[in-house]
């Protein structure tokens, strides 16, 4: 094994320009791994909003004690090394990923090796792929942990906003395995006839559609039972309406500052508006078997093909997000100098010391689709 690997680190914060606060490094590949450390050689990982939220430093779930430090929320490793006192859940060789990987304390999954906790770790079952399994916990069970919470009763509607992010796509479609009836938000025409066949009941246009009046007219006047806001913004404004007497907003991730909840809604329609953070929430389970049963229910919906995360190109020219981590630790290194993007074979003795990040933010659409890099 290699005494040394590559690795993505944060230099400093940049909430202008995220990926300029990213250097390339190499770093010592752990080798005294305490009691209960497993070594995993990572594989995929892909790229969320809440890793572009660490570079930015405004991520609750990123405190490192100082910088440098390495981001990354989620990936796909296999077992390189046992420490001491492990063994009970893994194996060397297995597939795994971790619920959580120790990003918290700037060791997170952009790098080529990761020391992590024994008890922390997740076993990939043969039947799910490892496209599927580098992308197992921001989105799916974030969609999961919504429907637990809201638990919307037989026969109502759960309404929710940017329904065409692959967030909104697993959530349609673990709705419709439990019996929940669904009304999905988009801006596009075009998305409709797919949000349906994955199972939403409801698609509406917001550009063009009268949205409380309908919600209202779908729910015989009742609204929703709950609404699922990932926006915030001016986008917020109008949820509280469509939403039943005494219900909840649930509000998650940081792409605006502000969530607009008018006066009208919290005074008399005691709509309350509540936060949902993944990790708060499964901390907040009862037991670790309660926290291992969720993930073996996630599982199953990649292995019966319940939910279907996209199958990001590998390409450098398809999205920023390629781009940065092929540089970071693959087998190929790209690079974008003045003149189209580079390609360079065979490894990290091909990176130039003076290498610079050149990218850019090409939307939401590129970012939720969880573009992943293999090394």
């Amino acid at each position: 094994m290699a005494k040394q690997q590559l690795a993505a680190v944060i230099n400093k914060y940049n909430d202008d320009d995220p990926s300029a606060s990213l250097k390339i490094i190499q770093k010592d590949v752990p080798s005294d791994l305490k009691d209960g450390e497993v070594l995993v050689r990572m594989m995929l990982r892909p790229i969320n909003p809440s890793d572009m939220f660490c570079m930015r430093g405004r991520y609750g779930g990123f405190k490192p004690k100082s910088l440098p430090a390495v981001p990354g929320l989620e990936g796909l490793g296999v077992v390189a090394k046992l420490g001491p006192k492990t063994g009970d859940r893994v194996k060397e060789g297995q597939r795994v990923v971790a619920v959580p990987w120790p990003t918290a304390e700037g060791e997170g999954t952009y790098q080529q090796y990761v020391a992590t906790p024994e008890k922390n770790l997740v076993v990939v079952p043969d039947n799910v792929d490892d496209d599927m399994a580098a992308q197992f916990l921001i989105n799916p069970v974030t969609a999961y942990g919504f429907l637990e919470v809201i638990k919307v009763p037989e026969g109502k509607y759960l309404l929710q906003q940017a329904a065409n992010s692959v967030l909104g796509k697993e959530l349609i479609c673990m709705a419709q395995k439990r019996g929940t009836k669904t009304i999905n938000l988009v801006r596009r025409h075009e998305v409709v006839d797919e949000l349906k066949q994955l199972g939403a009941e409801e698609v509406l246009v917001t550009t063009d559609e009268d949205v409380v009046d309908r919600v209202m007219q779908i729910t015989d006047g009742e609204g929703a039972w709950a609404s699922i806001n990932p926006i915030g913004g001016e986008a917020s404004r109008y949820l509280p309406a469509c939403t039943r007497v005494g219900g909840k907003v649930h509000v998650f991730s940081l792409f605006k500052e502000e969530v607009i909840v008018p006066m009208f809604d919290l005074h008399f329609r005691k709509i309350q508006v509540q936060g949902f953070w993944l990790s708060q929430w499964l901390e907040g389970l009862p037991s670790d078997q309660a926290r291992q049963e969720v993930f073996e229910q996630v599982m199953k919906f990649f292995a019966d093909g319940t939910i279907q995360p996209p199958h990001a190109s590998k390409d450098a020219e398809s999205s920023w997000c390629t781009m940065l981590l092929q540089l970071l630790l693959s087998r190929y290194v790209y690079w974008k100098p003045s003149v189209g993007h580079k390609v360079v074979k065979n490894s990290s003795s091909c990176i130039p010391e003076n290498l610079s990040l050149h990218m850019t933010f090409a939307g939401s659409k590129h970012i939720q689709s969880s573009k992943y890099i293999q090394s």
